[in-house]
């Protein structure tokens, strides 16, 4: 074989090779251009807002549900008999005290009161007339001109005279009561919540014309378990929630607490009464009545956001390590209590003056850097 063939072969294997190598060698530096090293590049350190471990009185709360409900609520029927002549309100309506509801056919009364005023009037003239005879008769008598028992005979008939007209007064007033009773007035401010009669019905005495409302100062009834009646006699906060005002407490103070309301159940009923006015309910409505109880106890209490839970139950809690040059989180578990205000009552797995993480707490990792939020 030629020598000078063999050797030109070499010459362009060794060519062809180190071409191929640049381009592989250019290949590399693209990737690594492309796909940097991420494990040079430092991880940002994350803030977080944290709160120091403290022990504070802990609070058992009460969510008992009851009804609304008004200090006046009446059923109101008239005084007397007779037809319905007026009916000046319907059911809805806002009335204040003394307003006219109803009239009754009252003709008839009208007439006897007449009667019994003229009756009156009568009367009065004749003891007036009475009284100016006994008047001569004495006058006579004390001249010599007239005789003594004309003067007694005069003042009896002042005193009969005088016992007829107040008979007649009393009858004249007895008339006019009756009369005045043919109008139904409204005993109390508030709504009528139902009316119940129509023009031209017979009504009685104790059937019911009109259901009445007060429609302020209202009260919320709730049962609640025997168990509490001490503490609740001794004084607690409540506060009230209800579906109009929503995720707002209304504040309460306790009007009453009634011992024996139900002892089949074993309950007696708190009395609540709101101390804010111009509220949204109407009685009837539900509400939920918040009670704190102090437990006369003390101990460690976290906020609810510091606190993770986890689906197999466990409870945790991320707890800031500060060694002076830099401050990293450490995860514990612990064991909760009663929850109240937004704390939590720790029962285990933490110590006062320890500071825990409240905010960015969703992520951490075991020994993670951490900074504090400004």
């Amino acid at each position: 074989m030629d020598w000078r063939l063999t050797t030109t072969k070499r010459t362009h294997s060794g060519a062809l090779r180190k071409a191929l190598g640049g381009l592989g060698l250019f290949a590399l530096c693209l990737a690594a251009a492309a796909y940097p090293d991420t494990s040079a590049v430092a991880q940002p350190v994350p803030p977080v807002e944290t709160e120091t471990v403290r022990k504070s009185p802990v609070i058992r709360k009460l969510e008992l549900s009851g009804s609304v409900s008004s200090p006046h609520a009446s059923q109101i029927s008239t005084l007397v008999e007779g037809l319905v002549s007026t009916v000046h309100y319907d059911s809805g309506a806002y009335v204040k005290k003394g307003n006219l509801l109803l009239e009754l056919d009252s003709e008839l009364e009208e007439a006897a009161f007449e009667q019994a005023q003229a009756q009156a009037a009568q009367a009065a003239g004749e003891v007036k007339d009475a009284k100016r005879r006994l008047d001569i008769a004495a006058n006579l008598a004390k001249r010599k001109y007239g005789p003594q028992n004309e003067v007694d005979a005069r003042a009896a008939e002042v005193e009969i005279d005088t016992a007829t007209h107040e008979g007649f007064r009393a009858e004249q007033k007895r008339r006019a009561v009756v009369l005045d009773r043919h109008r139904l007035t409204a005993p109390f401010d508030g709504v009528i919540s139902k009316r119940m009669v129509e023009v031209g019905q017979w009504v009685t005495p104790g059937t019911a014309v009109f259901e009445l409302v007060a429609m302020k100062n209202f009260r919320v009834d709730v049962p609640v378990p025997q168990d509490y009646y001490a503490k609740l006699r001794d004084g607690a906060d409540v506060a009230i929630e209800i579906d109009t005002l929503p995720g707002e407490e209304i504040p309460a103070k306790i009007g009453a607490l009634i011992p024996v309301s139900d002892p089949d159940a074993r309950t007696f009923t708190l009395r609540v009464l709101p101390t804010r006015t111009n509220i949204p309910i109407t009685p009837g409505m539900s509400a939920r009545v918040l009670v704190d109880l102090d437990t006369g106890r003390r101990d460690v209490v976290v906020s609810r956001d510091a606190l993770i839970r986890y689906p197999d139950g466990r409870i945790t809690v991320w707890v800031l390590m500060d060694d002076g040059d830099k401050m990293s989180v450490t995860e514990r578990r612990i064991e909760i209590g009663l929850t109240f205000d937004g704390l939590v009552q720790v029962l285990s797995g933490l110590d006062e003056g320890e500071r825990v993480v409240v905010r960015g707490n969703e992520s951490l990792r075991e020994g993670q850097a951490v900074r504090l939020a400004s």
